[in-house]
């Protein structure tokens, strides 16, 4: 009986990989794992986002969309992310973000399950990482993960709340946000 043995590839040897056409990939423990296409409305609230935080955003930190981000301590992983912010100057070369502050997943079917678990795990274990926002696109939400210390606290936004990022300037207030696309509603935000 013959086995068939996959290659685990490292963040090197992803970050020589080439991959086909105009495709997207991420490396998710060690495993070239293609990406698929965004919905519309994924892209419209990534642009939203992008535009909200720039206008923002306090000097010298800067917003880069589908930013490269190695989680620390692993050599077999490599995500891109929707949005982040890094204040750090910018590196000659520079190919994912070494220190980012904040972090910003839009949640689409496809990616929910992966986003939630595997993703939010590598993102809260990144020492500069003091944000982490997920984005509903079903519905009129957003999970703000902050760090206070080293305890991370989950505050659930939704119709009427604002988003806030103390530290980097950021006040995203979501109605507007949100405003004009065809998601529900839901219910209000909490604190949890």
């Amino acid at each position: 009986m013959a086995s068939h043995v996959q290659h685990l590839m490292t963040v090197e040897e992803f970050l020589a990989f080439e991959g086909e056409g105009d495709t997207r990939y991420q490396l998710v423990r060690g495993v070239v794992t293609a990406m698929a296409p965004a919905q519309a409305l994924h892209g419209e609230l990534v642009a939203r986002l992008a535009s909200r935080l720039v206008a923002g955003l306090r000097p010298l930190c800067r917003v880069i969309s589908e930013a490269g981000i190695k989680p620390v301590g692993r050599d077999d992983t490599y995500w891109q992310a929707d949005l982040a912010v890094n204040c750090r100057p910018r590196q000659p070369g520079e190919i994912y973000l070494e220190a980012p502050s904040l972090v910003i997943e839009v949640l689409s079917p496809s990616t929910a399950a992966v986003d939630r678990t595997l993703k939010l795990d590598d993102y809260r274990a990144i020492p500069s990482v003091a944000d982490i926002v997920l984005v509903a696109t079903d519905r009129v939400a957003i999970e703000h993960w902050q760090r206070a210390g080293d305890v991370r606290q989950v505050r659930e936004l939704g119709p009427g709340d604002t988003l806030q990022v103390d530290d980097l300037g950021v006040t995203v207030p979501l109605d507007a946000l949100y405003a004009d696309m065809l998601v529900d509603a839901g219910a209000g935000g909490s604190d949890s």
